[in-house]
């Protein structure tokens, strides 16, 4: 059997099995060139970046899954004017071609989730905008910051109709003894609705999006930016809903504020 015939029949295989399983025949298939996939992209930002200058970031933002690639110096450039970043002494880093998603699982998307993740461990990443089932995903995973963090309360309620949050109580359990312990056994207990909820989640990849009144402790992490002049002149996420956070440990918090401020334009 060729290796598109065999590729063909595992999919065949697959179909219907949810998340879980395709991440298992991923992993079990390609991640050696995954590990590969991720040193090659890391190698070539540090070169990159070593090239073209060695001048501090001001702002590292990430728009991801924006599906327009050709527009990150049209975002630098604007955003640079806006905030009035000295441009001698530091750089604006936009991404603006970063895709990944849960349903299309190859080297290069979980390079790109490896590459966000070991930005946000450096300190390096802002703050990152994606469409709404990227943006739940990792907010659930704990990587934005409570918005009463970094704004006061005047631009809360100037913006109260943008806000998007998410439950610290599903958050605290997917990061719980007795998940992980679900993990190993397939055990959980079907009377507690975050168990549930973690259980469909890691059956299909997918996030809920929990109506704010079913909360038990709803934290703003997020806000729609989809009526923003910045992402309909560049077309970024056309036809979707998108939402922008600040990186739970930024360095830059004003810098990063600002951003948002710009994106909210």
């Amino acid at each position: 059997m060729s290796l598109h015939d065999e590729i063909k029949e595992q999919q065949k295989k697959l179909k219907g099995q949810g998340f879980k399983a395709h991440w298992d025949y991923f992993w079990e298939y390609y991640k050696i060139h995954t590990f590969v996939a991720i040193a090659a992209i890391i190698l070539l930002t540090i070169l990159i970046k070593d090239i073209t200058n060695n001048k501090p970031y001001a702002l590292y933002a990430v728009l991801l899954n924006s599906n327009v690639p050709d527009t990150q110096q049209t975002f630098e450039s604007d955003f640079t004017e806006y905030a009035q970043i000295d441009t001698n002494s530091y750089t604006c880093f936009v991404d603006t071609s970063s895709s990944y998603r849960t349903d299309a699982i190859n080297e290069m998307t979980i390079a790109t989730s490896e590459k966000i993740m070991a930005n946000i461990s450096a300190k390096e990443l802002d703050v990152m905008a994606a469409d709404t089932d990227m943006f739940r995903y990792y907010a659930y995973q704990d990587v934005y910051m409570d918005l009463r963090d970094a704004f006061d309360q005047a631009f809360l309620d100037k913006y109260s109709d943008k806000i998007c949050y998410v439950d610290r109580k599903l958050i605290d359990y997917i990061s719980s003894d007795e998940y992980q312990s679900f993990m190993l056994n397939g055990e959980y207990d079907k009377n507690n609705k975050y168990a549930v909820m973690a259980a469909e989640i890691y059956n299909t990849g997918i996030y809920p999006d929990i109506p704010v009144s079913e909360m038990e402790d709803p934290v703003p992490v997020g806000l729609y930016i989809e009526d923003s002049n910045a992402i309909k002149e560049n077309n970024a996420y056309y036809g979707q809903k998108c939402i922008v956070g600040v990186i739970i440990n930024t360095g830059r918090l004003d810098t990063a504020k600002q951003f948002v401020e710009f994106l909210l334009q």
